[in-house]
């Protein structure tokens, strides 16, 4: 008789099991448990070999072998690997980090039933893309089920690299693996053959199926129950003869093909509200033996730290324009390498750069950034694309001579304004796509600034101009669609609310606000009017006591419906809809920088170098911790930034730039980079965040950092 396996350990390494992942108790594929790092605190996913091949010597050894080779999958949609089990373990496993998150059949068992289409469609999307990727790069996931498939708020995770491979040698007809997900098999593997790309293509096929059903079933008599709109396409991603399966590009062509509304893009409420509370019922602990943060005073400073004098140039609030839930963005992105070489193991040690690249002069706005992939550079000598993975130059045009802000657009454009007409322009290309010129000014009204846009739409403010060039007093915003070069509406704006071209709009909901531009000078208060952004209808106008209007740079919306703003030493948070004051934080110094937001959090850095971090909802303090070179000078600039995936705050100041753990306030790293130029004596601004990247200008010089 073989002897029994002990019961599961509840600890395996440095890691302590609180918690299952698997679905009604029980894995198809293998075992995925929710654990808390004793050195960190942090909360975890770890993946186990399924029981019934945890005594197979040689499945642990490949299961092993695999977890150590997923490290080499990169981009958002891979689930980061932390730690393997070392060689002598007992049992193999491997540590991702991505909490909270659902496997596919607990996300529809919160649903009580298949997830959406334009749901399905969005998570098909984004992993074809990966897959796409991953092929281009010589690797075949071979483990791809509804199990593997974690759903989080910024899109979703793929775990389980290799289980087929692991559980199944090719050979003669081994038949369905055991501790395999039997339905999302391709039948070449079940025959014992190796795993193919077109393997992977089936296997996604079926978790397709069982979003869009409920049913782990591919028999074609289910395949009826799948929309129309999916069925033809799921059928081709299963069909018997590999060869006749879509590629991974075709197959994301396909899926978003079909555009479904913004709202019908975000997770369903109620998987949104089951991921909320996995993350309440886990949260990330301080370690016992972990350094304290510092509450308020600033750390001290170390002997023979030299201070750095000049002003850190600001930190733009926005870069590019970002609307809706951050899940939605995540869900619909389609980013490259967001991996985390390069990293530090050693707590306070910087990273090493994963590139530089010299911008070569001063640049005109902050650096846009698309999808993860390219970065979009404005100097005052040309324009240029950085593949955002390699820093490398995609191309570049010094024929650009754009008289304001670049603005992208959604659909891999962007738009570079002249004195008298606008060109829209490819990412990928440089090319000059098309150009406006109806708003020259002479004929018709002349754009003075692009607010922003989504997908195609873009809003901008326009002015008309009588004899002798003087201004009528016609200020209009207008909606304008770039692809059917149509404009929408247009909507005539109010003296108060006209701007000088310096117009920071919000974006909350459908709404588009519009700041006073002094016109409740000498009163304790700021308004701001309200367009709906789909058909220009004006809202309402409301005033918002305690707001001053040069703090309009300095705000920014916030979960909740909540419209935040500093103001000398107060940071506050008032109810959009209402425009009654929610809560209010006392600050050591004055907030100079605009605060983040991530999650339900908000984060402000003030002129002593203390960093706030906010509940937006109620205001409740979560920690505050002052930096270890604080500001010298009570107008100097402190900002703040948090990285995509809101693991860590960035605190710049003066001195240094503080990488800080969202969690509590304690600091993963420092690192004062020398670039060249003006400012090249500061440690920089942080000028964008993208997946497992974290962008540094110094002067000319333009670092990507590793960051989470």
């Amino acid at each position: 008789m073989e002897p029994q396996r002990e019961a599961e350990p509840t600890r395996l390494g440095p890691y302590r099991v609180i918690g299952t992942l698997d679905a009604g108790g029980h894995a198809d594929d293998a075992r995925r448990r929710i654990v808390r790092d004793e050195r960190t605190g942090r909360t975890a996913v770890l993946m186990l070999p399924h029981k019934t091949l945890a005594d197979d010597s040689g499945y642990r050894v490949r299961f092993r072998s695999e977890a150590e080779n997923s490290r080499r999958l990169t981009g958002p949609w891979a689930a980061p690997v932390i730690d393997v089990a070392g060689p002598d373990a007992d049992l193999p496993w491997v540590a991702y980090a991505c909490f909270p998150a659902l496997p596919l059949p607990a996300a529809l068992a919160a649903c009580d039933g298949p997830l959406p289409e334009p749901t399905v469609r969005a998570l098909g999307a984004v992993l074809a893309h990966a897959l796409a990727h991953w092929h281009a790069s010589g690797l075949v996931h071979a483990g791809i089920s509804p199990q593997a498939t974690l759903l989080m708020a910024d899109g979703p995770r793929l775990t389980g690299y290799g289980l087929v491979r692991a559980a199944t040698p090719h050979g003669p007809d081994r038949g369905t693996p055991l501790g395999g997900d039997a339905f999302s098999l391709p039948p070449e593997q079940r025959a014992g053959e190796r795993p193919s790309p077109a393997g992977d293509v089936y296997a996604l096929g079926a978790v397709l199926c069982y979003a869009a059903t409920g049913r782990p079933d591919v028999a074609e008599q289910m395949r009826a129950a799948l929309p129309e709109a999916l069925r033809e396409l799921l059928a081709a991603c299963l069909a018997q003869e590999p060869g006749q399966r879509p590629r991974p590009d075709a197959l994301t062509r396909e899926l978003r093909a079909a555009s479904a509304p913004e709202t019908a893009r975000r997770l369903p409420d109620a998987v949104a509200t089951a991921l909320a509370r996995q993350a309440a019922a886990y949260p990330a602990e301080v370690p016992v033996r972990a350094p304290a943060p510092v509450k308020e005073a600033a750390a001290t400073e170390p002997p023979g730290r030299s201070r750095r004098a000049l002003v850190v140039g600001g930190l733009s609030g926005a870069v590019g324009l970002a609307l809706g839930a951050g899940g939605v963005a995540g869900w619909r992105a389609a980013g490259e390498d967001a991996g985390s070489r390069g990293t530090s193991d050693r707590r306070g040690i910087a990273p090493a750069p994963l590139w530089r690249h010299d911008i070569g002069s001063e640049p005109q706005q902050t650096p846009l950034l698309w999808r993860g992939r390219t970065a979009l550079v404005s100097t005052t000598d040309a324009v240029t694309a950085l593949n955002l993975r390699t820093g490398k130059k995609i191309w570049s045009r010094e024929d650009l001579y754009p008289m304001s802000a670049l603005t992208l657009l959604g659909n891999g454009t962007f738009v570079s304004p002249d004195t008298s007409a606008f060109s829209v322009v490819s990412l990928a290309t440089g090319r000059i796509k098309g150009v406006e010129r109806r708003y020259d000014g002479v004929d018709g009204p002349a754009i003075y600034q692009f607010l922003g846009a989504v997908k195609d739409i873009c809003w901008f403010l326009t002015r008309r101009y009588g004899g002798g060039g003087a201004e009528s007093g016609d200020h209009a915003v207008v909606c304008y669609d770039s692809v059917r070069r149509k404009e929408i509406w247009r909507t005539p704006l109010p003296a108060p609310y006209r701007g000088d071209g310096t117009t920071t709009a919000l974006w909350p909901s459908t709404m588009l606000l519009l700041p006073s531009q002094g016109d409740d000078a000498g009163e304790d208060a700021s308004s701001y009017l309200a367009l709906d952004r789909r058909s220009g209808r004006k809202l309402w106008t409301r005033k918002f006591r305690g707001m001053k209007d040069e703090s309009a740079k300095q705000r920014l919306v916030a979960p909740g419906d909540l419209l935040v703003s500093c103001d000398d030493h107060v940071l506050r948070a008032y109810h959009i809809s209402g425009g009654e004051e929610r809560w209010r934080i006392a600050t050591k110094g004055r907030v100079s920088g605009t605060p983040a937001a991530q999650g339900r959090s908000v984060y402000a850095t003030d002129s002593r170098a203390i960093t706030y971090a906010v509940d937006a909802r109620s205001g409740r303090p979560r920690w505050r911790r002052g930096s270890a070179a604080p500001l010298e000078s009570s107008w100097t600039r402190g900002d703040t930034a948090v990285s995509h995936s809101g693991a860590t705050v960035l605190q710049v100041t003066d001195s240094e730039i503080e990488a800080l753990d969202a969690a509590d306030g304690s600091l993963r790293w420092r690192s004062a980079l020398a670039g060249r130029g003006r400012q090249a004596a500061v440690p920089g601004q942080v000028v964008g965040v993208a997946p497992g990247i974290v962008l540094v200008l110094n002067g000319t010089i333009l670092y990507a950092l590793p960051v989470d």
